[in-house]
């Protein structure tokens, strides 16, 4: 059903379009496109509009476990508050875009297939801008900066890294003339090339980690012909050349050289103040905290009151008493929401995961495929980068991970739904 009063379908496009290229250079661009988001969204239900031939409702049943694994934090932060009787609004805050994915994904349905296809140009908008604002801040990789505007430089390396493998993974969309397609690719590569070396300039380990498993899934989109044993030796060849890339460069060398050096320190002294050995510290301690509050944590507003209190007691350094983080996605939601936070943080990974792969293993359509390997992308990213830090914590990382979900969701069912109209008008 179109609505004839207001153009919510540009709406929305604009919304997204926006968000996808800026979300990562504006401060306020994440919040203002979520609540845009849900402003359209409450105007869809109030006027009852039933877009792309499904209600509100039909559309939560249909697709209840990938909403629940969405709202996992959510409920992971309300079970520990109700149990506990520890209550902080402020906690749900960041949380609550994942738990609103299904009005995101249900209002991003009013866009039709076609203007899904647009929104590659977002991806490599966002993908240059933000590498032009790394190079900005780094002066040229000269030096390394802790924050970028309103986040850390690691996060930003993060999600600039993954705008660009999705400008690359978007070359299978394969839209418009021969002559346009190959000019268009060419801004697509220019774009992911850009991204590496924005991630190789910002010093971030983390960003570096998650370069072989995102350079695994685009060899699985691009070598969709082969057969699986090509596709395996074609994937660690592609994985391989890139990864020796980056580690036969003296300035990784360095980095990675200082990891064994402070694990070795470490080792020798745990007291000892580096950023790996502090990451070590941190785990250790949370695995500590997390033994004593098994269940519900400690609350995400009494961790550093925690540590700080450890600290004075003299059951850890000094250093690791003033972290703000466990430096471990995992960790940090063991501690603050016990084994809630755990399975809430599993839920928001492998949920959506599992539907983004299953959609690349069942379809044969390049675009299809492409979206599905980007859903798979943001997942397994957010899985690594979450390694070494916590991505969740920061608003445009919680912004990021919703609304793009919310965009490879809806993209995916339209697309679906284009192939299905197709082939039955044959």
């Amino acid at each position: 059903m179109k609505n004839r009063i207001l153009p919510l379908d540009w709406i929305v496009f604009f919304i997204l379009f926006s968000t996808s290229s800026l979300i990562l250079i504006g401060r306020r661009v994440g919040n203002l496109s979520f609540y845009s988001l849900m402003l359209v969204a409450l105007i869809c239900l109030v006027l009852r509009v039933n877009h792309s031939g499904n209600s509100f409702s039909e559309l939560v049943r249909k697709f209840w476990k990938l909403h629940l694994a969405m709202a996992g934090m959510f409920i992971a932060i309300l079970l520990h508050q109700v149990i506990g009787q520890d209550f902080a609004i402020r906690s749900f805050d960041y949380p609550s875009r994942m738990a609103l994915f299904v009005l995101i994904a249900w209002v991003c349905l009013l866009c039709n297939a076609r203007m899904f296809q647009w929104l590659q140009w977002s991806y490599v908008l966002g993908a240059i801008l933000s590498t032009i604002k790394m190079y900005i801040i780094t002066d040229g990789g000269t030096s390394r900066a802790q924050y970028v505007d309103f986040m850390p430089i690691i996060e930003f390396a993060d999600l600039t890294l993954l705008l660009g493998f999705f400008s690359i993974l978007s070359i299978k969309y394969g839209s418009g003339t021969v002559r346009a397609q190959r000019i268009g690719n060419a801004v697509k590569i220019l774009a992911g090339i850009g991204t590496l070396y924005a991630a190789f300039i910002s010093g971030t380990r983390g960003a570096w980690l998650g370069i072989p498993f995102l350079c695994a899934i685009a060899a699985l989109v691009f070598f969709d012909r082969f057969e699986l044993k090509k596709k395996i030796v074609f994937t660690l060849l592609v994985v391989t050349l890139l990864t020796g890339m980056f580690v036969l460069h003296p300035k990784v060398q360095t980095r990675i050289q200082s990891v064994e050096q402070e694990i070795n320190a470490y080792s020798r002294d745990s007291l000892v103040d580096t950023s790996v050995g502090t990451r070590l510290g941190l785990w250790k301690t949370s695995l500590m905290v997390f033994a004593e509050h098994p269940l519900i944590g400690v609350g995400r507003e009494n961790f550093r009151p925690t540590l700080e209190r450890w600290g004075q007691e003299g059951r850890i350094s000094p250093v690791i008493a003033r972290q703000i983080h466990s430096h471990n996605e995992l960790f940090y939601n063991m501690v603050t929401l016990g084994s809630f936070g755990i399975i809430g943080l599993l839920g928001l990974y492998i949920v959506p995961l599992i539907f983004f792969t299953r959609k690349l293993r069942q379809s044969k359509d390049k675009e299809l495929r492409a979206v599905a390997g980007m859903g798979m992308m943001l997942c397994v990213g957010y899985m690594i980068f979450g390694l070494t830090d916590v991505m969740f914590m920061w608003g445009v990382s919680d912004n990021f991970y919703a609304v793009f979900a919310a965009i490879l969701f809806s993209h995916i069912y339209q697309r679906e739904r284009l192939l299905i109209l197709a082939k039955d008008t044959v």
